[in-house]
C-alpha cells in the first residue's frame, strides 16, 4: 500500500482508514468492466467535441471519461443525478471505477446534467455507446454476428392528462387515425402543457390489448443473447413497424447476420430495407388478406418464436433491475 507521509513519517488516519476500505470494497461487475474497456478512444472523441478553449473562463472543467462512467453508473443503477452524486460520495466501488479518492470532490447534480445535456446536443452519446458495443464484440461478450433480435416495450409516464377531453387514440402497432385526428391530437397536447403545468406533454396516448396507456416506448436491438445493441425512445404511439429502419440503420449489422422479429413487423418496406444491407429476414410471417399461412411459413415462424423469449427476457430485466417499465419526468 502506498500512503503520503506525514511530518513524522506516518501514515494519517484518513489515508489508513480509506486504504483499508478499499482493500475490502469489491463490486466485481464494475472492476471487469473498467479492466476490459479501453476508455482512450472515449477521451479522443469527447475532447474533440467538447474540448474547453485554452481562453474560456469559469471553473476547471471534470474529465471527459469520468463523467461518461458517471452516466453510465446512473444507467445501471437507474440513479438520477442527485442520486448519483450521493453514491459517489458515499460508495468506495464507485469512487473506484471513477478514480475519485476522498480527497478529491465529485461532480455535483448540476455538472452531471450539464454535461449530458452537452453530449446529447453534440450527438455523442449513441456514438460513445456504439464505442462501448463495439469494444464488448471484441471481447466476445455482446455476440450480434450470432444474430440480432427487435422488439419494442412500452414505458408508462406517471404524469398523464386528467381525460377530461376526447379525442381518438391510436391502436398499438396500426395507427389508422386520419390526418384530421392527428392533428387534433397535436393541438390537444399544446393546450394541455399551457393549462396543466406538470402534464408530461412529449408522452402520447395509445391502446394496447384494449387498454389505454400514456408514456413512451422503447425499441430495441439485441445480440442473440439479449444484450442491447441499439435503443431508440419514440411517444408511445408511434408504430413499431416505422421504427425498425432506424435501429437497423443504427445498429449496424455485419451483412449476413440475420435479424428476428414478430409479425408485427411484416412490410414490405422492412423486408426490402434487410435485403438492401444484406441481412437475413428473420420477421415472422403473417396472413395477408385473411389467406392462410402454408406449412412452410407456419413452420418458419415455429422456430423463430423459440427464439423471442431472448428479448422478452431482456425487458424483463430492464423493469426488474432498472425500474425500465416507469419513466421518471421532472
Amino acid at each position: 500500500m502506498g500512503f503520503k507521509q506525514t511530518s513524522n513519517n506516518a501514515p494519517s488516519f484518513t489515508e489508513v482508514f480509506t486504504e483499508l476500505r478499499n482493500s475490502r470494497a469489491r463490486n466485481e461487475f464494475l472492476e471487469q468492466i473498467d479492466k476490459l474497456i479501453d476508455w482512450r478512444p472515449f477521451q479522443t472523441l469527447i475532447n474533440k467535441k467538447l474540448c474547453k478553449r485554452a481562453e474560456a473562463k469559469g471553473e476547471p472543467t471534470y474529465d471527459g471519461v469520468l463523467m461518461f462512467k458517471i452516466l453510465l453508473l446512473e444507467t445501471w443503477y437507474n440513479l438520477s443525478d442527485r442520486a448519483v452524486e450521493e453514491r459517489i460520495n458515499d460508495s468506495i466501488s464507485f469512487g473506484k471505477f471513477l478514480d475519485i479518492d476522498m480527497e478529491h470532490v465529485s461532480p455535483d447534480h448540476s455538472t452531471i446534467c450539464r454535461f449530458r445535456n452537452a453530449i446529447v446536443e453534440k450527438d455523442l452519446w449513441d456514438k460513445l455507446l456504439s464505442l462501448l458495443n463495439k469494444q464488448l464484440q471484441r471481447h466476445g461478450i455482446m455476440k450480434i454476428e450470432t444474430g440480432a433480435l427487435v422488439d419494442a416495450s412500452i414505458v408508462d409516464s406517471p404524469y398523464a392528462p386528467d381525460g377530461s377531453v376526447k379525442i381518438e387514440v391510436a391502436e398499438d402497432r396500426g395507427d389508422t387515425r386520419s390526418e384530421e385526428a392527428k392533428e387534433e391530437e397535436r393541438s390537444y397536447q399544446v393546450k394541455v402543457g399551457s393549462a396543466k403545468p406538470g402534464v408530461d406533454t412529449e408522452a402520447r396516448w395509445v391502446v394496447k390489448c384494449k387498454k389505454f396507456r400514456y408514456g413512451y416506448k422503447k425499441h430495441v436491438l439485441t445480440d442473440g443473447e439479449g444484450l442491447v445493441n441499439t435503443l431508440t425512445t419514440t411517444s408511445a404511439n408511434v408504430s413499431d413497424t416505422t421504427e425498425f429502419p432506424t435501429l437497423i440503420e443504427k445498429g449496424a449489422l455485419q451483412k449476413g447476420v440475420m435479424v428476428l422479429a414478430d409479425k408485427g413487423y411484416t412490410s414490405k418496406a422492412n423486408r426490402e430495407h434487410l435485403t438492401g444491407h444484406g441481412l437475413k429476414d428473420g420477421i415472422m410471417r403473417k396472413a395477408i388478406n385473411g389467406k392462410p399461412l402454408g406449412d412452410k411459413d407456419k413452420e418458419f415462424n415455429r422456430q423463430i418464436s423459440q427464439y423471442r423469449n431472448i428479448i422478452e427476457r431482456t425487458f424483463g430485466s430492464i423493469r426488474r433491475w432498472f425500474h425500465g417499465g416507469r419513466c421518471r419526468y421532472r
